[in-house]
């Protein structure tokens, strides 16, 4: 029984069960470092059952990253980093890491679209989001580059601007030129502005 409830949880992929839930596309380079280092996405299981990663592929229409094998638990979030050792230093070594193979897909600070899919090429989930999410009257969105990732709210939601803003936990210690906090999102945990 064990053995076919193993099976199942591995062979489970449906549009829905695992979303991309965060996604830090322009790292604050003053506090953070370089966007080559320290994007990164937030991958969540809404499903019921564990779900193996291995073959699923990160994309940006250009470069591919192949998820490795990882069981990811229901209801439980894991990061896929652009560069696990600067990751680390910046966060600590408690957030579960994805790992992967290829290139990573640097994430345009402007407009972008991320495509995640399942081992057998389905997309699984569809995001193209815009430097103004966020954005208040004239004021830049804090997620392109002020620090802060884009954050889903609901993870059943749609991916438009009703359901991804800026994240606002500022519970990191690093402080701006300024000696303001700095907001980096919330990898690895509960988003900041969830439901």
């Amino acid at each position: 029984m064990l053995l076919f409830l193993l099976i199942t949880a591995l062979i489970s992929q449906n549009p829905g069960d695992i979303v991309i839930n965060e996604i830090m596309y322009n790292p604050d380079g003053s506090t953070l470092g370089l966007d080559e280092h320290m994007e990164w996405y937030e991958i969540y299981n809404n499903s019921e059952e564990a779900i193996n990663l291995a073959g699923m592929m990160l994309s940006d229409g250009n470069n591919q990253v192949f998820l490795s094998h990882y069981l990811l638990a229901p209801d439980t979030y894991a990061v896929v980093p652009a560069n696990n050792l600067s990751f680390q230093a910046a966060y600590g070594s408690d957030i579960r890491l994805i790992p992967w193979s290829g290139e990573w897909t640097r994430l345009r600070n402007s407009t972008d679209e991320v495509l995640l899919y399942s081992e057998n090429g389905t997309v699984m989930e569809s995001i193209r989001y815009d430097q103004s999410w966020g954005a208040s009257g004239t004021a830049p969105s804090p997620a392109d580059g002020d620090g802060a990732s884009l954050e889903r709210i609901n993870p059943d939601g749609p991916n438009d601007p009703s359901n991804w803003q800026p994240s606002v936990d500022y519970a990191n210690p690093t402080a701006d030129n300024g000696g303001d906090a700095v907001c980096w999102g919330t990898p690895g945990a509960k988003n900041s502005i969830s439901d």
